[in-house]
């Protein structure tokens, strides 16, 4: 009896790891297939932007690099563009600014109805983009003049400010408060004490805040169509574009971007971890 319950505590040994192999190569295999239909889109992108034919599809016949340039002397992608990331870096720094405050309030001060508050601080982020935008054509039937690029900025304000607030509101639910009672204690004003403690300890938080805000702002089309009026971002030129068949060129340029944004992602996401790292060694030292 004892060597076969021995015998049966080696089989099942031997089973254990394999069921647990087995797991872990259906999690990787499930992984990899979600990121492919994740990034197989953008990979199809950068291929058609390469491709000679004017107009792109599978396989190349000849590869080259001309519609980049062609891309860059187009006035109107271009213009679409510089107007995008104008307007997207303007309704970014507004966000931020907006969700600083709103934030250190819902965080730190003790407020009524706070459930309430928080609802509808998430409902440019809960409502669809369509209600959002029809809304705000009713809005600007009072004021005709903003319809444009006040209308598009204050659009991707109200859109980019609600998760700017939640992310910047779950930063300061785990701060310290110690740091600033210690500081004003030794004399510090409010103000040294914002300064000097508190934006260098949420200085990551904010940099993730106005990078997640202008890749939002910068390719937001739904609102922006109701409220562009004239104006024409990337995304609307892009979507006119697809009325008639795609220039090579809207492939070339969208090939630029995503590898510029991707690239400022890692760059800001690096450098985010190096000032998590810095600020947390910081109060230990």
């Amino acid at each position: 009896m004892v060597s076969q319950g021995k015998r049966g505590e080696v089989v099942m040994a031997r089973l254990m790891p394999r069921k647990g192999e087995r797991g872990n190569a259906l999690l990787v295999l499930y992984s990899a297939l979600i990121y492919l239909f994740l990034y197989l889109p953008i990979a199809v992108i950068i291929l058609f932007a390469f491709d000679a034919k004017p107009i792109p599809g599978l396989p190349l016949d000849a590869v080259t690099t001309s519609w980049f340039a062609e891309a860059l002397r187009d006035e109107k992608l271009v213009g679409s563009l510089l107007t995008s990331l104008r307007l997207a870096v303007i309704s970014a720094a507004l966000s931020t600014a907006l969700a600083l405050p709103a934030a250190m309030v819902l965080a730190w001060l003790p407020i009524r109805f706070k459930s309430l508050v928080m609802s509808m601080v998430l409902g440019p982020v809960v409502l669809p983009q369509l209600v959002l935008g029809l809304g705000l054509v009713i809005l600007l039937r009072a004021a005709p003049d903003m319809v444009g690029e006040p209308a598009i900025i204050l659009a991707h304000t109200t859109i980019t400010s609600s998760y700017a607030t939640l992310i910047l509101y779950s930063r300061f639910l785990g701060f310290r408060r110690s740091y600033i009672e210690a500081a004003m204690n030794l004399g510090a004003s409010e103000f040294t004490v914002f300064r000097e403690i508190v934006l260098p300890l949420i200085r990551p938080a904010l940099i993730s805040v106005f990078m997640l805000a202008f890749t939002d702002a910068f390719g937001e089309f739904v609102v922006a169509w109701f409220v562009a009026g004239f104006t024409e971002t990337l995304p609307i030129t892009i979507w006119t574009s697809l009325r008639q068949v795609i220039s090579p060129k809207v492939y070339a340029l969208s090939s630029v971007i995503i590898i510029v944004t991707l690239l400022l992602s890692l760059v800001s996401q690096l450098w985010v971890i190096r000032q998590t790292r810095l600020t947390s060694k910081a109060p230990s030292a």
